[in-house]
């Protein structure tokens, strides 16, 4: 079945955890006081190292209690807010008694958003497979997962000391890394002529069979790069997309030159009230989330020839557009000058005229819409 909207906004129940998430850490990791009064400037230490001096950040920054402190309190708490909602629209699920293999796991992200975001799964019998090089990191996220989902939750959380390629005796129903590939030298040297053919292999052989893979990034363009090559490598080993794209043709939203990438930006409606004070205290505008990401399975996947929208609105001179993608390759919305709009993630079955125009300025076959008040997929 397509999935008809990605980022639908959290329930009441995943609020509320995510309300408690930070009573629940003054629990399982208590800041001493001086790193408690200047957590805000660690935070936004942090923040600074991870995007414009990511060169000069070490590999096991999470050794650092300072900053280690910072991630939980900031960078985690955003993390399980973003991927809440995702997992909320594209609805991984996984039999009983199924393995989900988490490669790059931190503090137990992944497990936390399923279990707070994915109440149908809180009864089944899973096992997480969860590989990270910090063992005190997923030590922190499992104390936190065990308070969180309570003594009788019936998943089984297996740590594994080690990094994305290692040989692992399980294979995961679902294959999920989330924030992981940004961190990977992806670049040709040496006798590794060719890294992301090896990563493609590397993630393909963690599935079991009829499997689901699902890579998360930011919402970055060396991030949208980097999934739309691998897309087009795991197509050839057979994979289908199940989102966000609604066909299995070329992408054409690589991210190469000028080329768009594929993100999606969505509101942060119920974040909590603690978390943005911080994120006011350490000067760090957020104001919407972003991210990009690519979910393939194993099996045949449906497309129905639909559009996704991908872009926020923005003005034409005649009306207003958002660019999406179809199997027509990158599709211009066009709306009239007022009326409803779609969201970024959601799609749309299109009527196309008999004749297409294209974009003159990006080359996008042009779709003409207009949504009636109260039509909104």
């Amino acid at each position: 079945m397509l999935i008809k909207n990605l980022f639908p906004r959290p329930e009441k129940d995943t609020l509320a955890m995510l309300d408690r998430f930070h009573a629940t850490l003054s629990k399982t990791f208590p800041l001493k006081g001086k790193h408690r009064e200047v957590l805000h400037k660690n935070v936004r230490d942090l923040s600074d190292s991870l995007t414009s001096d990511r060169e000069s950040l070490k590999k096991d920054y999470m050794g650092d209690a300072r900053l280690l402190g910072a991630y939980l309190h900031y960078f985690l708490p955003w993390n399980l807010y973003r991927m809440s909602r995702l997992f909320s629209g594209i609805n991984p699920s996984v039999r009983d008694n199924g393995t989900i293999i988490d490669l790059g796991s931190g503090p137990m992200t992944v497990p936390l958003a399923m279990w707070m975001s994915m109440p149908a799964l809180r009864d089944r019998k899973l096992t997480f497979v969860c590989v990270d090089r910090a063992p005190k990191v997923m030590n922190e996220g499992r104390k936190l997962f065990d308070r969180i989902a309570g003594p009788k939750a019936p998943w089984r959380i297996v740590t594994v000391k080690g990094s994305l390629g290692m040989k692992l005796r399980e294979k995961g129903d679902l294959v999920v890394a989330a924030n992981t590939l940004n961190e990977l030298n992806l670049s040709a040297r040496g006798k590794q002529q060719d890294p992301m053919g090896k990563l493609a292999r590397t993630l393909r052989q963690y599935m079991a069979e009829n499997g689901r893979l699902l890579l998360i990034e930011p919402g970055l363009r060396r991030s949208g790069e980097t999934l739309s090559a691998l897309r087009g490598l795991l197509l050839e080993q057979r994979l289908s997309p199940l989102a966000p794209c609604t066909h299995a043709g070329e992408c054409p939203m690589t991210g190469l030159g000028k080329s768009p990438w594929c993100h999606f930006n969505f509101g942060i409606e119920g974040a909590p009230g603690k978390l943005m004070n911080l994120t006011r205290r350490a000067r760090l505008t957020k104001t919407g989330l972003s991210l990009s990401f690519l979910y393939m399975t194993e099996g045949e996947a449906e497309h129905a020839e639909a559009v996704r929208v991908i872009s926020e609105p923005f003005p034409l001179p005649e009306g207003r557009g958002q660019y999406g993608c179809s199997d027509r390759g990158l599709t211009l919305l066009h709306y009239p000058a007022t009326g409803p709009l779609l969201y970024p993630g959601q799609f749309i079955v299109p009527q196309w005229p008999e004749e297409t125009a294209t974009d003159a300025k990006s080359g996008a076959v042009v779709l003409p819409v207009a949504i009636k008040q109260g039509k909104k997929k």
